[in-house]
């Protein structure tokens, strides 16, 4: 069954809610999760405590990785 993550759904319907990975985090650790509607794979908090998401690219190896803020893993209705 796919899995979705809750930049790309709704907090309450998403099966990863990124914000509170995110939360959790200690500085310089990540967790890993797979999103099959966008892509994401990984929440990374580095020992500055800035945010990072790890993006799957078709065609690349490896991962993308882009900062983020907190308000930016949640679903925008734009």
């Amino acid at each position: 069954m796919p899995e979705f993550c809750s930049q790309c759904t709704p907090a309450d319907k998403a099966d990863h809610n990124l914000i509170k990975m995110a939360l959790h985090l200690d500085n310089g650790h990540s967790r890993s999760f797979v999103c099959d509607r966008c892509d994401n794979r990984a929440v990374y908090k580095d020992e500055e405590g800035r945010y990072w998401l790890a993006i799957h690219i078709e065609d690349n190896p490896g991962l993308k990785w882009q900062p983020v803020n907190l308000d930016d893993l949640e679903f925008k209705t734009t």
